[in-house]
């Protein structure tokens, strides 16, 4: 019974640390989605009207990394303030052993690892999907209007940037429209009175008429550059057709990564599985870090915590490169880097617990008993 209440207290401590943590990095995450967010509205590559949808979406792309680390940090914070005031020590008098102190940790990690399953397999390539489909729809939208004037702005996939003096509002024509872009490391500069959208093909292409302007063209730092003076010419603007019908492995689900056999596909699948994976192995790991004296400081245990964990994500993503590009076999998938992470908190854990010292005083007292 006493067991049972330490489990509950260390499992409400724990839930504590983990929903403060989240929410502190939910706002930073959601902060610095907004920021960049709003630049693209600003430079009006994104309507104002996508702001909210995307900050959405975009925030739930990201939501699965946040869960991993607000886990770690909590059981290090949690514990660690528990070895600080001595209530472990207290605990382990008390006969309140290592898989007693394990279980309430377990078991937070194992709903968890369901939930970023969910999230991993399922809600993450539906949030990829409407982030995907938004920005396509933004692209398609992307017309005169999309052109600020007073502002300069890159038309998406062309890397040209235009800027227009300023918008007729009776005939929607741009006056005074500027276009920059580098071909083979030659600047060319196009300058027009006036510049209006025009649709071919059904509507299904969009270009800019260019009336009564010159286009100026030489070498950056030359001395000379080519003058063309002209009547009407049209750009071409973005082409959003092939983007919608590119078939992303992020948009796939895990029946279809699971029954392609392409490296990226495979390695897509491998990744998804390493989020519930990694929620079990980090809290493990967390356990046996979080362990100070009473004397001793936590920074030390956070940083070393923060590096392994760094360490630990750049091998997932150096594992998924090395899948992708032929250099590992998919069936070894990223199964090595969770084993080496796993491996290293049962080896914390049993120097922790002096279970080499107990296990070799067992068997020396054995060869006595035997001798």
């Amino acid at each position: 019974m006493r067991k049972h209440i330490l489990q509950k207290y260390l499992l409400k401590e724990a839930l504590i640390s983990f929903f403060a943590v989240l929410l502190v990095l939910l706002l930073v995450l959601l902060g610095g989605v907004f920021i960049q967010l709003l630049s693209k509205v600003a430079e009006g590559s994104v309507e104002l009207g996508l702001l909210l949808p995307l900050l959405f979406w975009g925030s739930l792309k990201a939501f699965s990394t946040l869960l991993v680390i607000s886990l770690f940090l909590s059981i290090l914070f949690s514990l660690g303030r528990l070895y600080k005031d001595s209530e472990i020590y207290a605990m382990r008098a008390s006969g309140f052993g290592s898989l007693q102190l394990w279980m309430p940790f377990l078991w937070i990690s194992g709903v968890l690892a369901l939930l970023m399953a969910l999230l991993s397999f399922e809600l993450g390539p539906q949030a990829e999907q409407h982030v995907h489909d938004l920005k396509v729809a933004a692209l398609e939208k992307l017309d005169l209007a999309g052109i600020t004037p007073g502002r300069f702005v890159e038309l998406p996939g062309q890397g040209r940037v235009v800027f227009a003096g300023g918008l007729d509002p009776e005939s929607h024509q741009l006056q005074h429209l500027y276009l920059f872009q580098e071909k083979r490391g030659h600047l060319q500069i196009v300058a027009a009175t006036t510049a209006e959208q025009i649709e071919v093909a059904q509507g299904h292409e969009k270009f800019l008429r260019l009336s009564e302007g010159e286009m100026f063209e030489g070498m950056p730092g030359a001395d000379r550059f080519s003058l063309t003076r002209y009547e009407q010419m049209g750009i071409r603007m973005p082409d959003v057709s092939a983007t919608s019908r590119s078939h992303s492995v992020k948009l796939m689900s895990a029946a279809q990564l699971w029954s392609s056999d392409t490296p990226a596909s495979l390695a897509e699948f491998h990744w998804r599985l390493s989020f519930p994976l990694s929620v079990l192995v980090l809290a493990l790991l967390a356990v046996p870090l979080s362990h100070t004296s009473p004397r001793q400081g936590r920074s030390g245990n956070i940083v070393i915590a923060i590096i392994l964990y760094i360490f630990y994500a750049n091998l997932l993503g150096l594992g998924k490169s090395w899948i992708e590009d032929g250099s590992m076999p998919a069936w070894i998938g990223l199964w090595w880097v969770h084993l080496i992470f796993l491996l290293t908190a049962i080896l914390m854990w049993a120097g922790q617990d002096n279970v080499f010292a107990r296990l070799l005083y067992t068997f020396r007292k054995s060869e006595k008993v035997a001798g």
